[in-house]
């Protein structure tokens, strides 16, 4: 694919109409409103620059950026052990299962869309438990599989991520639609200022550090009503 459809398919997966479970969970949040420490825009903007500092920075997204590096190779053993290894920093199981659904439901729309060989031996080893199959790992190997470059992937992946709790914080505070769209602005020097640095990190610099959000994510579960998952 040209670099122009590579644009497209990036905006394609980085929107929230696309099926990949997203919109199911708040990664904590929702513990978060309940308790009333998250109530406004103010708030909500502060507890996705907590999750993306603390969980998404040095985790995740280089978890994004070392899939994408392995798939263009390809490398398929490598991607797996990034996906083991990714298993194992996910401590929590909320946001672990929520991470592998999430990851497993990106992976089996993407191989409908784009017969790559890889793709589809990524969707083998998943079918075959060989992979855990967490979100940010199959993002990456996908985004390289079909031709998106690491620096649009890594904004695709913080975008998207953002954008998923934006539309929940809207969902549960409740906030206007133009609430929203203001904390996402106000979250968007963030998103580049990350992306730029993940650019130049290696897997030496993996670490995550929230646990107030594991905390949250695994009371989650005991709150009298849910409308999320996680």
């Amino acid at each position: 694919m040209d670099e122009h459809e590579a644009f497209l398919t990036a905006l394609q997966i980085g929107d929230s109409f696309f099926p990949s479970g997203a919109f199911a969970y708040s990664s904590g949040l929702e513990t978060y409103v309940f308790d009333g420490r998250v109530a406004d825009r103010v708030s909500l903007t502060a507890f996705i620059e907590s999750y993306l500092v603390g969980l998404v920075a040095r985790c995740d997204l280089l978890f994004v950026k070392l899939s994408h590096t392995a798939s263009c190779r390809p490398d398929p053993d490598e991607i797996g052990r990034l996906d083991h290894l990714l298993h194992a920093m996910k401590l929590p199981a909320e946001l672990r299962a929520a991470s592998m659904q999430m990851g497993r439901q990106f992976l089996q729309a993407m191989a409908g869309l784009y017969p790559s060989s890889v793709l589809q031996s990524l969707l083998r080893n998943l079918e075959a438990r060989n992979l855990d199959g967490h979100h940010p790992v199959i993002f990456g190997a996908v985004c390289g599989a079909t031709g998106i470059k690491t620096e649009t992937t890594l904004l695709t992946y913080l975008y998207s991520t953002v954008s998923s709790l934006v539309s929940a914080g809207v969902r549960l505070i409740p906030l206007g639609p133009s609430d929203g769209q203001l904390a996402i602005n106000h979250l968007k020097p963030l998103i580049a200022r990350i992306a730029k640095e993940a650019e130049h990190l290696g897997e030496e610099d993996i670490a995550g550090f929230a646990p107030a959000v594991e905390i949250r994510s695994m009371q989650h579960e005991h709150l009298p009503v849910r409308l999320f998952k996680s």
